[in-house]
């Protein structure tokens, strides 16, 4: 019981139902308190100490049910010619040909005890390691191997010497071909749960992956609520690590005087430490998006991320432009994240690329508020349509910031292609990376979150 239901707390979070170690014990005492014959009040039970979210509620049903669920317990829809087949007389003649282990699953499943095929399925698919099925591509090869040691290949190589149903009726043929497709079909339905349960819950997780693997502007649209999942998630964590590294940080270093005065009632023990507290002056970093057609899925994704780290970040102001440039950062503030990108994409993304254009509304609209805490993101490809691309503007940005990191979707092989004018901008920046796939926004977001403290 104990390993069926660490394996289930693993298929809970592989569902997204976050489940914690403390949480996981509790849900032993709940099993130990319920029982396990009730189903409904066992899943009742499970479900208030584990799932948290309406959402985290539905996936955990769905969750049990699946994990739960004996697939061959599942009634088969017997052929009509079934009634003319003497079970007993076929019974017989099979045990001249086949295995007993075989002849007596056949028996069963035509007398209706489909629990002992069940507990063969998932006994052959143990002894074959299932639970180590990492790949859509295992998924074949765990069925393969279920099917052998059910010796299905024996009632393959008996339907092909033509011997079947002798003696035992005229349905007996068509009746063991039926079977044998049921066979298959159980397996592959269980193999395609466990995948489900251990793998892949969604069943779009292997066409996500490959997606996130791709570049951002290649992403399929109706991947773009998975592709937000994954960023916020990452977004999350990301922010949670941060916060563990600044609150170590902020401590200081051991103020040793106000240390032993606060420990003279424990005769010198010391239990509790004082530290010089370090105040820091809040940071700005101001994030300036290209979001033209060419760029507007990875401003896209890095906008959703900076936003998810606005409580862990310093002050953010964000702008989008494609020739004029537009602050959205109270856009951000007011509205929904998916909604406010969509709105800074329909209202700045219309122009023809201009960055000069764009260096130069931005030193008037923020050209006081730039010091030497502040840092500067510029998003973008660096094409210019042959405009001037005035470089100067960005040297005399970056003269008065602390750092301007620029991301840029394009690889450096490209820079001296057609209007590209990273070659003039690069100078002036203090790292210029690539930023086409998720991993990449990761990255950066962890780079930023370090410097700009």
């Amino acid at each position: 019981m104990d390993v069926t239901f660490s394996r289930f707390v693993q298929a809970l979070r592989n569902a997204d139902v976050r489940v914690s170690p403390a949480e996981t014990l509790d849900a032993f005492d709940v099993v130990s308190q319920v029982g396990i014959e009730d189903k409904r009040l066992l899943r009742d039970a499970l479900g208030l100490a584990l799932a948290k979210t309406r959402e985290e509620k539905e996936r955990f049903e769905d969750a049990f049910d699946r994990f739960f669920l004996q697939l061959a317990f599942r009634e088969p829809a017997k052929p009509t010619f079934v009634r003319g087949v003497d079970r007993e007389a076929l019974v017989e003649e099979l045990g001249r040909h086949l295995s007993g282990g075989l002849v007596r699953t056949i028996d069963s499943v035509l007398a209706d005890e489909r629990d002992y095929l069940a507990f063969l399925v998932q006994q052959a698919a143990e002894d074959a390691g299932i639970s180590a099925m990492r790949t859509l591509r295992e998924k074949r090869v765990y069925a393969g191997k279920i099917a052998q040691a059910l010796a299905l290949d024996e009632l393959e190589a008996y339907l092909a010497s033509g011997k079947a149903g002798g003696g035992t009726g005229n349905g007996a043929d068509p009746l063991l071909r039926y079977l044998r497709q049921y066979f298959h079909g159980e397996i592959r339905d269980y193999v395609d749960a466990q995948y489900k349960l251990h793998v892949d819950a969604t069943g779009r997780r292997a066409l996500l992956e490959a997606a996130l693997r791709s570049q951002l502007d290649r992403i399929p649209r109706e991947y773009h609520v998975e592709v937000r999942r994954v960023v916020e998630k990452l977004a999350r964590k990301l922010a949670r690590e941060h916060r563990r590294r600044r609150r170590r940080s902020a401590r200081g270093m051991l103020d040793l005087k106000k240390t032993l005065r606060r420990n003279l009632s424990y005769d010198g023990a010391i239990f509790e430490p004082h530290w010089r507290r370090v105040k820091r002056e809040k940071a700005t970093v101001f994030v300036l998006c290209d979001v033209s057609g060419s760029v507007a899925q990875v401003s896209r994704f890095l906008l959703l991320f900076l936003y998810e780290l606005t409580d862990v970040l310093p002050n953010v102001r964000a702008f989008a432009f494609s020739s004029a440039l537009g602050e959205v950062t109270e856009t951000f503030s007011r509205k929904a994240p998916e909604e406010a990108v969509e709105q800074a994409l329909f209202d700045w993304g219309k122009g023809t690329t201009d960055y000069a254009r764009a260096f130069r509304d931005f030193r008037e609209r923020c050209g006081r508020d730039l010091d030497g805490r502040s840092t500067v993101v510029v998003l973008g490809d660096g094409r210019n349509n042959y405009f001037d691309p005035q470089a100067h503007l960005l040297k005399e940005i970056s003269q008065r910031v602390k750092q301007v990191f620029w991301l840029n979707p394009e690889t450096r092989d490209r820079w001296s292609d057609g209007d590209s004018e990273m070659r003039r901008y690069a100078p002036y920046c203090l790292d210029v990376g690539i930023c086409n796939r998720i991993e990449h926004i990761e990255a950066f977001a962890n780079q930023l979150l370090t410097a700009a403290r």
